[in-house]
């Protein structure tokens, strides 16, 4: 039995519109494979996210806990730049709910809360996180990863290692 054309053409029409639209769902939520010209990022962390590295405007915040914070120039180079982008891509953080919040049964005191806006390609993203509970969950797992990573760079540039040691501490 041969089809008509147009159904063979419908058919292929069909098919091919369905292509397009998996394909354009599937790379909804990715970040370019390339790092876009225009990426930065805010990123808080610490108790109560009072420590914070804000790429934009090339600044680092660091929490005197007993003291007012104090602030200093900051920009990271062009690979470190590019290490964080892959990480947030590897982890595909852009399906990262805004406030992100994994079961756990436990619960530590003090814990660490996270904000990070990125932006990137043209699309801003926000997520909140209040790592009280160290859920052992895979995205928990990579996220505080990612954090860890940026925490590491951000310590290890002279500008940071020159301020002054805070006073005082968190119970």
């Amino acid at each position: 039995m041969r089809l008509p054309k147009k159904v063979m053409y419908l058919c292929l029409f069909l098919i091919g519109a369905l292509l397009v639209v998996c394909n354009l769902t599937s790379t909804k939520n990715k970040l370019p494979s390339a790092k876009p010209k225009d990426f930065n990022f805010v990123f808080s962390y610490g108790v109560g996210s009072r420590n914070q590295l804000d790429t934009i405007k090339g600044t680092y915040t660091k929490d005197m806990v007993a003291e007012p914070s104090i602030s200093t120039n900051l920009k990271l180079s062009d690979e470190e730049m590019n290490t964080i982008y892959s990480e947030m891509r590897n982890i595909n953080i852009l399906d990262y709910s805004k406030n992100f919040h994994p079961e756990n049964n436990a619960i530590k005191t003090p814990f660490y809360t996270y904000y990070i806006k990125i932006i990137a390609d043209g699309i801003e993203k926000n997520i909140s996180w209040e790592d009280e509970n160290a859920s052992p969950s895979k995205e928990a797992v990579q996220l505080r990863g990612l954090f860890k990573k940026i925490q590491e760079i951000i310590e290890s540039k002279e500008e940071v290692k020159k301020l002054p040691k805070a006073k005082g501490g968190y119970d």
